[in-house]
């Protein structure tokens, strides 16, 4: 009987092993940038809400989108969960100071928001800082891992004109005038709370006011042009407090006088309307 030469049988032994099954996929490293999606160069004025992705660099400097089966996440700045409606909590904002706020905002009391506000950069408070940058980082994982980080330049909001302001607030605009009132004063609280009707619904509490009355947005220092663009954007007011339907979402709804959602110029320009109204 003849027998195999034994470095035969181990070959032979190893291919049967082998045949079994297959090595498991592995990441693979690659380098990462994080872009704009508009394409425009990483930059922002505090209340800007800028679409951010990272992408894959190529050796030759190229970009490409990520792979299939890559998620991105982000790691700075934080994430902010807006509060309920009804919340008398903290605020999850963070405090303005030397250096520039930012954050991640996500609404669960506005569910149907969750695919607009996904890998926006919301801007709060541009700083006090001379020159200011914020960092902003994103681990990738899946298909390709990695991790990016960039340094945005962050400049204050821009100069509200109230004149084009009125226009914009006004029906000729983006018209906040039909539920927030032609001054900005809202509608009364407590058992004096009017109902009112927009866009097929009923609502039973009050509309909150927003001209320079005490208590009301633009008469509350608390308040900023920044904050106003950014609540306008992401339905939650300057405390983390989710704003209700049928608040719009004026993150992707066009101001029909532009065709495009409204810019942190407009919501300046708004900003100083209000400063200007009272009851």
């Amino acid at each position: 009987m003849s027998c195999l030469p034994l470095s035969s049988l181990v070959g032979l032994l190893a291919g049967c092993g082998s045949s079994s099954s297959s090595p498991p996929p592995q990441e693979s490293a690659a380098a990462l940038r994080i872009v704009a999606v508009s394409g425009a160069p990483l930059q922002a004025n505090a209340g800007d809400a800028i679409p951010l992705k990272v992408v894959v660099v190529d050796a030759d400097g190229g970009t490409n989108d990520l792979p299939s089966g890559a998620h991105v996440t982000w790691t700075s700045p934080a994430a902010v969960t807006a509060l309920p409606s009804d919340s008398t909590a903290d605020s999850p904002l963070p405090a303005p100071g030397p250096l520039p706020t930012a954050g991640w905002i996500v609404n669960p009391g506005r569910a149907e928001r969750a695919g607009d506000l996904a890998n926006v950069l919301f801007v709060f408070d541009p700083g006090t800082t001379a020159n200011p940058t914020l960092t902003v980082s994103a681990t990738v994982t899946g298909s390709v891992a990695g991790e990016a980080t960039a340094a945005v330049p962050i400049s204050t909001t821009p100069a509200g004109d109230a004149t084009r302001g009125a226009a914009v607030y006004g029906a000729s605009g983006a018209n906040c005038a039909e539920c927030h009132g032609a001054t900005g004063h809202g509608s009364p609280e407590g058992p004096d709370a009017t109902m009112f009707t927009i866009v097929g619904g009923t609502y039973d509490f009050p509309v909150p006011g927003l001209n320079a009355e005490d208590g009301n947005v633009a008469g509350d220092p608390a308040w900023t042009p920044a904050l106003l663009a950014v609540a306008a954007r992401s339905d939650m007011d300057n405390e983390g407090v989710t704003l209700r339907a049928p608040m719009p979402d004026w993150l992707t709804q066009a101001n029909p006088a532009t065709g495009a959602p409204p810019t942190t110029q407009d919501f300046a320009d708004i900003f100083a309307f209000l400063k200007t109204q009272s009851r």
